[in-house]
């Protein structure tokens, strides 16, 4: 199979909104619904929203320990002369969540309750009617929405929906996600490593990633550098998944036959973006599912995921992307880039005498201890070429230092 020649390099936020656009005449970002109990719903995407069933409180309870009064009786109390009240018909003892019956309708805490020999209590101040005590749909009224759709269920979400008597919900149903690592010189990690052969491990982070993200992911056996195993692995995917990942492949070796295997069996959108690490990316359409080749540098193939695959399934599931945290700092050297492109820079940070002091780290496609290492990312403009030392910079957090 011809392989292309070179790669058009398109912009970042041009090449998103090329495949976001063709994903959503595909119709992916319509996500399919199942029914599933609220008890395991825990971290998946509400498809419809959930209505109380019952009152939240659905009966009126003592807001904390005490004696619940009818406060009508209270009104002339005072240190001067305080009033005198009889157990049960007066006043009852209630401890925090106890039911307060008719004609109760306060509750005096009990530290502000003088208790008498004779058993009787003494009051020393009025009480306001309802004070302390939780009105019946305080929390959610029967009816009332307890969670919207496109929402992700958290823990305390999970109580509310208990509380409110939902057993079973509508939750949109994860996109099903398979990777293939590609490569001739990949083996197991957990392999013998002669010379020239590489542990795969992209794998394990595509994993990790798709999972905390909502996809349900798979792993492919290896694919060599083979046109006919990768499109056979493609096509038998695609009875199964929703989405194809692709590790390797993606740029312009002799074994680098991604984009051409989905030209064949679909349309590639994208090959390569101006970014760097990370640029010959595969952004593609087969059947209508969508294709992303990512590097096989796994620093690159982990900005490939940030950068498409998260955005992606968060307009799947129609969320707002979570707000990234960001840290002022001024850099400790000068730093230089590709003009062209969008570099993305991992630092780290060190307390300065003004500030957060930025030092690069050392910044190879391959090195995944800069990730590991590195406290945020700096993102230099295509149109910059360098940036002298002392430049106020804007840092996404990766990390605060330690």
């Amino acid at each position: 199979m011809k392989r292309r020649l070179e790669i058009q390099l398109t912009p970042l936020d041009e090449a998103q909104r090329l495949f976001f656009d063709a994903l959503e005449q595909a119709g992916f970002f319509i996500a399919p619904e199942e029914s599933l109990p609220v008890r395991e719903a825990l971290g998946r995407v509400s498809n419809r929203a959930v209505h109380a069933l019952r009152p939240v409180p659905h009966f009126r309870s003592t807001a904390m320990d005490g004696i619940a009064v009818r406060a009508e009786q209270t009104v002339s109390a005072s240190e001067q002369m305080p009033v005198e009240l009889r157990e049960p018909d007066d006043f009852i003892y209630v401890d925090t969540g106890d039911f307060v019956p008719e004609p109760f309708d306060a509750v005096i805490m009990i530290e502000r309750v003088r208790e008498l020999e004779s058993g009787r209590v003494q009051v020393t101040q009025p009480i306001a009617s309802g004070k302390n005590v939780r009105p019946v749909g305080e929390d959610f009224q029967q009816g009332e929405v307890i969670i919207p759709a496109d929402f992700r269920i958290t823990p305390e979400a999970v109580g509310a929906l208990l509380n409110g008597g939902a057993s079973t919900m509508w939750i949109k149903r994860e996109p099903r996600v398979i990777y293939f690592p590609t490569g001739s010189e990949l083996v197991m990690a957990e392999s013998e490593l002669p010379p020239g052969k590489i542990p795969e491990t992209n794998s394990q982070i595509v994993k990790g990633y798709l999972q905390q993200w909502g996809g349900r992911i798979e792993i492919g056996p290896l694919v060599p550098d083979d046109s006919m195993a990768l499109q056979e692995a493609f096509k038998s995917a695609l009875e199964r998944f929703d989405m194809l990942l692709v590790g390797g492949g993606t740029s312009m070796g002799r074994g680098d036959l991604t984009a051409a295997v989905v030209s064949q069996l679909g349309r590639v959108i994208v090959h390569g973006v101006a970014y760097h690490p990370g640029h010959p990316v595969v952004l593609g359409l087969i059947e209508q599912k969508p294709v992303i080749g990512l590097p096989g540098y796994p620093v690159a193939a982990w900005f490939g995921l940030q950068l498409f695959v998260k955005p992606l399934l968060e307009r799947y599931y129609r969320l707002s992307p979570a707000p990234a945290s960001f840290i002022e700092g001024r850099l400790a050297e000068p730093i230089k880039s590709v003009r062209g492109a969008i570099e993305f820079i991992r630092v780290r940070l060190e307390p300065g005498a003004d500030g957060w002091r930025v030092f690069r780290l050392p910044g190879g496609a391959s090195r995944l201890s800069s990730l590991i290492r590195a406290h945020g990312i700096l993102e230099i403009p295509e149109d910059v070429e360098s940036l002298p030392a002392e430049t106020p910079v804007r840092i996404r957090l990766l990390r605060m230092p330690s």
